[in-house]
């Protein structure tokens, strides 16, 4: 049995409400599944949205008071900096040794401005850089004490990399008035 258009016609004369029920049941579930993929999309958009939504908020909530921290990090860079020698003024990072040897009693043998630490590496930018130098003191031992102390408690940052210590004079002679000599190599934290 064969079908033909001609009997395709007959039988949509014959129930024509059955026949659009058909076609328009076809439409509307074309329509439902294509609508119902576009929801998909949708939902997931709009969830993106939300959760960037909660994000910009809590940045927000929790950006009180960011004028107030930016300028108390800017006074404490100011502060930190100003803490800093520069290697640029090598009488003046020197005159600090000077003031320390003074301040303590002292008698400075040498002062030598060395090289700072390693370099950067190639392609590398540092903002602060090690300023070497090699100090040599002789005092009596609580000079000495006192000189450390200095440094450790003074104005400027400092990396000791190396110290020796010895006696001066007569290996007999003790007590605290018998000479010490202190040797340090250090650097101090400064600015290109």
């Amino acid at each position: 049995m064969t079908v033909t258009f001609k009997d395709i016609l007959e039988f949509l004369k014959r129930f024509p409400v059955g026949m659009v029920c058909v076609l328009l049941s076809v439409i509307v579930l074309g329509c439902f599944f294509l609508r119902r993929s576009r929801v998909d999309e949708l939902s997931t958009q709009s969830r993106q949205m939300e959760e960037q939504g909660r994000i910009v908020l809590a940045e927000l909530r929790d950006a009180t008071g960011l004028p107030e921290h930016c300028a108390s990090l800017s006074a404490k860079t100011r502060d930190l900096e100003s803490r800093l020698v520069r290697a640029s003024e090598r009488a003046h990072n020197q005159q600090y040794f000077y003031r320390i040897e003074s301040d303590t009693g002292v008698r400075e043998i040498s002062l030598q401005a060395g090289s700072g630490g390693a370099g950067p590496r190639k392609g590398e930018r540092r903002l602060y850089s090690g300023i070497g130098y090699t100090v040599t003191v002789v005092g009596n031992y609580r000079q000495i004490i006192d000189f450390i102390g200095r440094f450790e408690g003074g104005p400027r940052f400092f990396r000791l990399n190396s110290a020796s210590v010895s006696r001066q004079g007569d290996r007999n002679s003790a007590g605290p008035a018998s000479p010490v000599s202190l040797t340090l190599n250090l650097e101090l934290l400064g600015m290109p």
